[in-house]
């Protein structure tokens, strides 16, 4: 857990891998000790969240999430949507809270992929994901996997260009929640967290210094 303050409101941000169905139990040992809820995810994703009963296999999922699931599968069991997002849209709509959203909505999100990923890096996930399969990542951990397929799947400058954005994109979501809320979880990838946590303290470091 990372503790963040920014005004008047303390953000716990809770780390988790994405897909293993064992991170939920962290959701569930912290839920109820917060105002808010917040996860990376944009407004249409936390909609299919609660509707994936009725959506059933209609996910998409493209072939790099497929060789990572099945990377990450040594660990423990995988489930899609992520296990973590799942239960606390799940805990916050039995409560009637709203699980806010802190990625973009999915025209801002195709914008950036359209802006930063060229045709040909586009053509390239196919013969990095047949890579993916057969590369040695560091499996000594689930975090040390996550952290090393991100390098790896960054190796493609536009992806890292949108990872970036992603990042930029939740920062600044966390601050502006912390302006009408007294304190926030946020749910976030494992891989994204250092660089999203350095960019809210940059901005608490700024206005201390204004």
């Amino acid at each position: 857990m990372i503790s963040l303050t920014v005004g008047s409101c303390r953000i716990d941000i809770l780390p988790i891998i994405k897909g293993l169905t064992s991170e939920a139990e962290k959701v569930r040992e912290l839920y109820g000790k917060y105002e808010a809820y917040a996860i990376p995810l944009g407004i249409e994703e936390i909609q299919a969240v609660c509707n994936r009963k009725e959506l059933g296999d209609e996910y998409e999922i493209g072939e790099l999430d497929m060789v990572y699931a099945y990377r990450l599968s040594v660990f423990g069991e995988i489930e899609t949507p992520t296990p973590a997002y799942c239960e606390i849209v799940d805990l916050c709509t039995k409560d009637e809270k709203r699980v806010i959203p802190l990625d973009m909505n999915d025209d801002d999100f195709t914008n950036v992929y359209i802006n930063n990923i060229k045709t040909i890096e586009f053509t390239k996930e196919h013969r990095l994901a047949k890579k993916g399969m057969k590369r040695k990542f560091d499996m000594s951990s689930p975090e040390t996997f996550v952290m090393d397929w991100d390098k790896y799947v960054n190796t493609v400058k536009g992806y890292a260009k949108v990872s970036a954005d992603r990042e930029k994109y939740i920062a600044y979501q966390l601050i502006d929640i912390a302006k009408y809320r007294r304190s926030v979880l946020a749910i976030l990838e494992y891989e994204r967290t250092d660089n999203i946590v350095k960019l809210v303290e940059g901005y608490v470091d700024e206005q201390k210094l204004s």
